[in-house]
């Protein structure tokens, strides 16, 4: 008598979530958290401050517009130095106190030192402070034009799956037609024609990734369309985009969260590239991970090895973070 012993597959297992996991979604929230924040991180000017009895908040101003004068036909930085001098004024200054525009005449190109970690441009302005500020262009930049394309790009794609027909083919020759550009060249069209509108800049970026969410959606709504649920929910009477938002949306989320991340890593490098070759991609913000690159491109040939590195470690960091996110959302399929 032969005994046959079935051995039952094992599981499917999945990543284990520990730091590992996390560290990309942390690396990508710090950036985000920094670039809001950056005037209330790296500023010249005090977040609270008590000049002749009065209290302001210029950080706080700098941080929804523009920061007010200093005191006494002055700058904040002269106020700051004469503190405790026998006057009753009191100001607090934020935890990096070094804008990025400020200029320090003696520190012309110096090197990484204990006062200054990052060392100084060719024009004396402190580099980690210009770094946190170029966090907030990619934030203000970036993350606008990217959430403008998802719902552009999945409002269109999710109609063109849905629907068919003559819908699908239109929004089909819309996708083709807008990769038919060269992404640099369309870039550079652009910021001639805005110049460092940053709005304008915004809405190109948001034109230039709407197909990638698009099409991601319309595959998907092809496939989810023909389900059991989607079939026995249209025999109920829900209407098609009662059926998207409430059975079909859920299905896509990931898929489209991994496209943003995606889309984010893009719109980086494009407003680097914009910035490094000086046409405006900053939208005319006080600093750019791009401009100090093309800054210490300049500089490099006389030794100034930290306006390069830098910058270019910056967003070589935030760019591999995206797509570490992006492999993290991406759909596993168990074995």
């Amino acid at each position: 008598m032969t005994t046959t012993i079935v051995s039952e597959p094992l599981p499917a297992t999945r990543p284990r979530r520990g730091v590992v996991w996390w560290s990309p979604f942390c690396c990508l929230g710090l950036v985000l958290l920094v670039g809001v924040f950056a005037p209330l991180l790296a500023n010249d000017v005090p977040l609270l401050a008590r000049v002749d009895g009065k209290w302001s908040m210029p950080a706080v101003a700098d941080l929804f517009g523009e920061a007010p004068a200093g005191p006494h036909d002055g700058t904040w930085k002269q106020w700051w130095s004469r503190l405790g001098a026998g006057n009753e004024d009191f100001g607090i200054m934020p935890p990096w106190p070094y804008g990025p525009t400020a200029i320090d005449a003696a520190r012309f190109g110096q090197k990484p030192c204990l006062a200054h970690p990052l060392g100084n441009d060719d024009t004396g302005r402190d580099v980690l402070a210009r770094l946190v500020h170029g966090a907030g262009t990619v934030v203000w930049l970036g993350l606008p034009a990217v959430l403008l394309a998802a719902l552009v790009g999945a409002a269109l794609g999710a109609w063109a799956g849905l629907a068919g027909g003559l819908v699908d083919g239109i929004v089909l020759r819309l996708i083709e037609l807008s990769l038919c550009f060269p992404m640099l060249l369309f870039l550079l069209f652009a910021a001639a024609f805005f110049g460092t509108s940053p709005f304008g800049m915004v809405a190109v970026l948001a034109l230039m990734f709407w197909t990638s969410f698009a099409r991601i959606v319309r595959g998907e709504m092809l496939s989810l369309r023909e389900r059991d649920y989607v079939l026995v929910a249209r025999g109920l009477g829900l209407g098609p985009w009662r059926i998207f938002a409430r059975h079909l949306l859920p299905q896509v989320r990931t898929h489209v969260l991994m496209t943003a991340a995606f889309c984010m890593a893009a719109a980086i490098v494009a407003e680097s590239t914009l910035s490094y070759l000086g046409v405006g991609g900053g939208g005319g913000a006080v600093a750019s991970w791009g401009a100090m690159l093309r800054q210490g491109s300049e500089r490099a040939v006389v030794g100034s090895w930290h306006l390069w590195l830098f910058p270019a470690l910056a967003v070589m960091v935030v760019v591999v973070a995206c797509h570490l996110v992006a492999d993290r959302l991406r759909p596993r399929v168990d074995a």
